[in-house]
């Protein structure tokens, strides 16, 4: 911690953002000190970094290809201020404390992704890789007025490379240990004088980081393949469309959900479920059959620019996206494998999601006023659909028998035998006929649609009132969300003697007879308003007050048809930016204050018909204060040194919830419930509740207020330095690199246990990197993680299996990249 802390005064004292890497670069004539002007579209029209008041990274392709950067989980190593993870293969990205605090599908995330201006609403479908882009935008805050929908720890924007006036392209291939295979090519250039073409792709294949040693399979391997085209159509000098399609291709045992450790140590009724088949290395799993996952992706987006005038233009954004994957994984993390009346724990989840969008813009530039407003709208069609059985293609006979014969319960009340139907059990699972459904069948319907309107507008009162370097900003949006949620299921439990008992069965009634199903609409205005100074080119100081919204959702959940309360912020944020010794140095800082209420939080406790409980709430209020800062320093014509700090106090103010590792809050099927005489000590971790406590005649509630939220570590940094050690005319360029980059400790829940979280740490990597005199031809060596340091980026508490999961960072790696361009 002491060396942590040194690094972080460091970072912050030698001053300054802009990330050296954020070269997303037009060079402005002042390439004799090494600056090359960062231009970006944070505010959906064309501004240098430097002059944007708002709190954004940019990172370059060569930025991201130099730091071996192919996912947004590894873009923490470069903007510290965001924290990635993933389970069940679902994208958690953090901003500011704020982010996707959900496991099951359904629900929306906190931090928007978009692509090329298209919004990407799955947390499943952001974990494809970044290929062929032109720089990676991160926007920190509430994004109210221009970005709205989910937005409300910030955005990240991934801008493609587009087709080109000249033939051009490049080819990338990188091999690295665990025999890891990198391909990336694309080609760019003109067909004719009126279009212009891109192709891209990237092909990624390498063995697991694990396996499991019980059955002889890798774990957390990769093989993914994605290619994009773009056709760029010019009906003139001032019009063009732009039409792109992106399929990605993704099948192979990553993302596995490791073991962390028991949920309930010393809790003999909750002990783990076959301990004899979990493997002993962190890294390794056991599991009856591999953990997989099987993605399809594809997309197509048509943008349309027409400038209708010096002052007016006008974009037009339509996207469809088609988003298909399943994912298996073992919830009691081991390779026992499930006999009956034990729980079943094999999971298949399968995702069916369509997602269509359209934005229209009117941009005004003029010598008093320039800004952009425009019209939304947004509609998804959901369709997951959650198993957990025997496995993923093989049902429980026995239990079926039962339906048909025994007597019932449907919701504690008794049915006569052959009630429930066994073909809308069937339609549940998806099973062929004849085969018997798993023990949980869970179905489920998730629409959202979607409008809105939005403006912002900049008013230079220099012009307008004679107010030197002074800038008004004023911004809104309205928005109108109506979602629905239906979650049909069937649930069955075994007794363990078949001939004493009945089976316990959970049905719903189909979607269209009502049942789970419900339907709520939210509307909010969310305004903005800021004030920037710049009194000369080199200094620029702001205030900004911005408001976020994050509508109601729905989640799959066996019988649930919870929609919670939307997500509001009152944010705000103060911030400089400063070029510094003729603009060698670079140095940004934010400072911001908010609160927010009704954060959207997930979680599932032991007990009921399926074994588990899916609690999905809000927490009352939520209040975080925070400073950021990010510099580049170039000292001297070959050395680059850039870095980052970021502090975050994100805690809850009010938050009443159940702990799902308290013992007394679980009742499984079949077990006998908490006995305070037997048992004294109740709890797995922490002091046990007293009576008199909240609910003390019920579940065991607590309060959190004080506790940190999820994913928000007080402190991370990075630091970057690269020196070229040979600059020759003839030889080339020969570049060393190294990047230092860390965290204070991270809890994954708000219980802020470590046993669900992360202690610090912090990661070091190095590269050596050639590059031709032409600048056509490179080659690279490099090494991540250098320490192989193990730390989670994520875990669970799986009520299934009682047991701690967990999905860790990328252990060590090295290999060489070698690359051509033209």
């Amino acid at each position: 911690m002491r060396t942590f802390r040194k690094c972080a005064i460091f970072s912050a004292s030698a001053a300054a953002i802009v990330i050296a890497q954020q070269a997303a670069a037009q060079d402005n004539g002042a390439a004799e000190n090494g600056y090359n002007e960062i231009i970006v579209t944070a505010q959906k029209r064309e501004q240098s970094l430097q002059d944007v008041s708002v709190a954004v990274s940019a990172v370059s392709a060569d930025a991201l290809a130099n730091a071996g950067i192919s996912n947004l989980q590894d873009m923490q190593q470069l903007v510290p201020s965001v924290t990635f993870g993933n389970d069940f293969n679902q994208a958690k990205v953090f901003i500011r404390g704020v982010g996707a605090n959900t496991s099951t599908t359904g629900s929306s995330t906190g931090v928007a992704l978009h692509v090329d201006g298209a919004y990407v609403a799955r947390a499943e479908a952001q974990l494809t890789s970044l290929f062929d882009v032109e720089r990676v935008e991160v926007l920190r805050g509430p994004q109210g007025s221009l970005y709205g929908r989910n937005a409300v720890g910030g955005s990240i924007n991934i801008i493609t490379a587009k087709p080109t006036v000249d033939t051009s392209g490049y080819v990338r291939l990188g091999y690295g240990n665990y025999n890891a295979i990198t391909a990336e090519a694309a080609i760019s250039g003109p067909i004719a004088d009126w279009l212009r073409v891109r192709i891209a792709g990237k092909n990624e294949l390498r063995d697991g980081y694990g396996r499991d040693p019980f059955n002889g399979w890798d774990v957390d391997d990769l093989n993914r393949k994605m290619v994009r085209g773009q056709a760029q159509i010019l009906f003139s000098e001032t019009a063009d469309l732009l039409l792109a399609a992106e399929y990605f291709r993704q099948n192979d045992n990553s993302g596995a959900v490791h073991y962390y450790g028991p949920a309930f140590p010393g809790v003999a009724r909750l002990a783990t479920l076959g301990p004899a088949g979990i493997a002993t290395k962190p890294r390794d799993l056991g599991s009856d059959e591999p953990p997989s996952v099987d993605t399809r992706s594809q997309s197509y987006t048509a943008t349309l620019n027409w400038e209708l005038s010096d002052a007016f233009s006008v974009t037009n954004i339509a996207n469809y996206r088609r988003f298909k994957t399943q994912l298996i994984q073992d919830l009691d993390i081991s390779a026992v494998v499930n006999q009956l009346p034990n729980p079943t724990t094999v999971q298949t989840r399968t995702i069916d999601a369509k997602q269509w969008s359209n934005e229209f813009q009117v941009k005004y530039d003029s010598d008093i006023v320039n800004g952009v407003v425009g019209l939304y709208y947004f509609g998804e069609h959901q369709r997951p659909r959650d198993q957990v059985g025997l496995s993923s293609t093989e049902g429980m006979a026995s239990n079926i028998a039962f339906l048909a014969t025994r007597p019932t319960t449907i919701d504690g009340v008794a049915v006569a035998p052959g009630s429930i139907s066994l073909a809308y059990a069937d339609y549940l699972c998806d099973f062929p006929t004849g085969v018997a459904p798993n023990r949980v069948c869970l179905r489920s319907r998730l629409n959202t649609e979607a409008w809105a309107a939005f403006g912002q507008l900049n008013f230079d009162l220099e012009k307008a009132a004679g107010l030197t370097g002074l800038t008004l900003k004023l911004g809104g949006r309205f928005s109108h969300e109506k979602v629905s949620t239906a979650n049909m299921s069937v649930v069955m439990t075994a007794n363990a003697n078949p001939a004493a008992g009945a089976v316990l069965a959970f049905t719903d009634a189909p979607y269209t007879q009502g049942g789970t199903y419900r339907q709520k609409t939210f509307k909010d205005f969310t305004p903005e308003i800021g004030l920037s100074w710049q009194p000369d080119r080199n200094i620029l100081l702001y205030y900004t007050y911005s408001e976020g919204f994050k509508a109601g959702s729905g989640e799959n959940a066996a019988g649930s048809s919870t929609i919670v309360r939307p997500e509001k912020m009152k944010n705000h944020e103060v911030g400089a930016k400063l070029e510094m010794l003729d603009r060698k140095l670079t140095f940004n800082v934010a400072g911001y204050w908010y609160k927010l209420k009704d954060l959207q939080i997930n979680k599932t406790v032991g007990g009921g018909p399926t074994g588990y409980t899916t609690i999905f709430e809000n927490a009352a209020r939520t209040e975080a204060k925070g400073v950021e800062i990010e510099w580049m320093l170039r000292p001297v014509h070959r050395v680059r040194l850039s870095g980052g700090v970021s502090y975050t106090d994100s805690k809850y103010k009010d938050f009443v919830t159940v702990d799902p590792l308290d013992p007394r809050n679980v009742a499984q099927p079949g077990q006998p419930a908490y006995d305070p005489v037997t048992n004294p000590d109740s709890t797995a971790f922490g002091a046990p509740c007293l009576p008199g406590s909240l609910n003390a005649n019920g579940p065991c509630s607590i309060q959190l207020a004080g506790n940190y939220t999820r994913n928000s570590p007080r402190w991370s940094y990075n630091v970057h330095a690269e020196v070229d050690l040979v600059d020759d005319e003839q030889a080339g360029t020969v570049t060393l690199a190294g990047d230092m980059s860390g965290k204070s400790t991270v809890y994954f829940t708000e219980f802020n246990r470590l046993e669900e979280g992360a202690k610090a740490y912090t990661l070091f990597d190095a590269a050596l990197r050639w590059t031709s005199a032409k600048d056509d031809l490179t080659a690279s060596l490099w090494i991540k993680n250098i320490r192989d340091t193990l730390r989670a980026s994520s875990t669970f508490a799986i009520s299934t299996g009682r047991i701690i999961g967990a999905t860790w960072l990328p252990p060590r790696t090295y290999g060489v990249t070698l690359g051509y361009r033209y």
